[in-house]
């Protein structure tokens, strides 16, 4: 892990750690969890343990001034025997207030049935020294229609500046009240909901392929692949599926490959399953298979090709942002905080799409024919968005 952790890094570590306690904390165990702090706390230097003490307490201050609820609260341990001072950071406190859609904008109107917020859904809270439970209350604020309309508006405006740093957070806080109001209680509504092409067909594929698991019947299909513009026919024993990223993803036991493959249900054609013997499985799922293995990975590490090894540089900070969100593996650390990290891609234009996000934080090194599809992809964006040529 690299040696250098931003006040900013730190700061989210504290927060996160905190927000993620139902109960207090003392400043011992925050300062052996949070990694900024316990690279010093763990040794027996108690100059060092000092220091590091007061770099705690310099945090708390800036953090409570920066609207931060970090509270210092008492509490009992052992069985109350005991009273100790901890911190902690109620979800009811931090979380943005929940939104109450009123649809006539005049008082005692009747809210909408539904509400939807930016903050987490209510849960319970353990009050420590009586052992009584109470409901943890998340604030809620009305919001007319008229006023909803003129909001949604408003983001959708600053969704369209140039170079505005919240262009993804304003335009899921338009989706979200965009659901939510009545496109007939304003003019130029937006769009709700479309259809992507082709769901029908989908809908019928992703069918087809869950029963097939679920009878662990044979499956065979045509299968598209995106990066090499071929398609092959394939024959299965389905494993899972997995909704992910947006699509729904097949994990099965490809028999002429001998391996667990991944395929995305969208790009299959012709798919039968095996109908002989129907009430009898044509395999069992290995013992060792869990689909949980497969949640929360990125979208080019989903994917049927053989996998492509390629080498990202990442300049500092961005460096430290891939390393603590776990992207790829390090491959050398370069002076100045800059890291090359290795990937295995099994989907390249995820892959290239996410690198062209970071703009000049990142440099793909390896290999040198995926550089020059990157670059190709840079050049199509820069003119898509009539902004020239750049250098990718």
């Amino acid at each position: 892990m690299s040696e250098r952790i931003s006040k900013v890094q730190r700061w989210l570590d504290l927060i996160a750690y905190l927000v993620g306690r139902r109960l207090p904390v003392t400043a011992e165990e925050i300062l052996e969890q949070i990694p900024a702090y316990a690279r010093k706390w763990r040794t027996r230097d108690e100059t060092a343990r000092a220091s590091v003490r007061r770099m705690f307490e310099r945090d708390k201050d800036e953090l409570r001034k920066a609207g931060i609820p970090l509270q210092t609260v008492p509490y009992s341990i052992h069985f109350g025997l005991e009273q100790v001072e901890g911190y902690q950071i109620t979800k009811r406190d931090f979380y943005l207030p929940y939104l109450r859609l009123v649809r006539e904008s005049i008082a005692g109107a009747a809210p909408a049935p539904g509400r939807r917020g930016s903050g987490a859904a209510p849960g319970t809270r353990r009050d420590t020294t009586h052992g009584s439970t109470e409901r943890a209350r998340v604030a809620e604020a009305e919001i007319g229609v008229e006023d909803a309309a003129l909001a949604l508006e408003a983001l959708r405006r600053v969704a369209d500046v140039p170079s505005f740093p919240f262009t993804k957070e304003a335009k899921s806080a338009f989706r979200k009240l965009a659901f939510d109001l009545d496109p007939s209680a304003f003019r130029d509504a937006p769009v709700l909901f479309v259809e992507r092409p082709g769901e029908a067909e989908i809908s019928d594929h992703l069918r087809r392929v869950s029963d097939a698991l679920l009878a662990r019947k044979r499956l065979r299909f045509r299968y598209q692949g995106i990066y090499r513009g071929e398609a092959t026919e394939r024959t299965v024993y389905p494993y899972g599926l997995l909704f992910q990223h947006g699509h729904w993803y097949l994990f099965a036991h490809d028999t002429d490959r001998n391996a667990v493959r991944v395929f995305r249900v969208d790009r299959m054609a012709d798919v039968t399953p095996n109908r002989n013997s129907p009430g009898t499985a044509d395999y069992e799922i290995p013992a060792d298979f869990r689909l949980d293995d497969y949640v929360n990975r990125q979208p080019w590490e989903l994917g049927d090709e053989p996998p492509i090894v390629a080498s990202v540089q990442f300049a500092f900070p961005r460096s430290l942002w891939a390393e603590r969100n776990g992207y790829g593996t390090l491959e050398e650390e370069l002076p100045g905080g800059a890291a090359i990290r290795r990937f295995e891609v099994h989907q390249v234009n995820p892959f290239l799409r996410w690198l062209l996000s970071m703009e000049n934080d990142v440099i793909l090194r390896h290999p040198p024919e995926l550089s020059a599809e990157l670059r190709s992809l840079a050049r199509q964006t820069a003119a898509l968005y009539g902004k020239g040529d750049f250098d990718a």
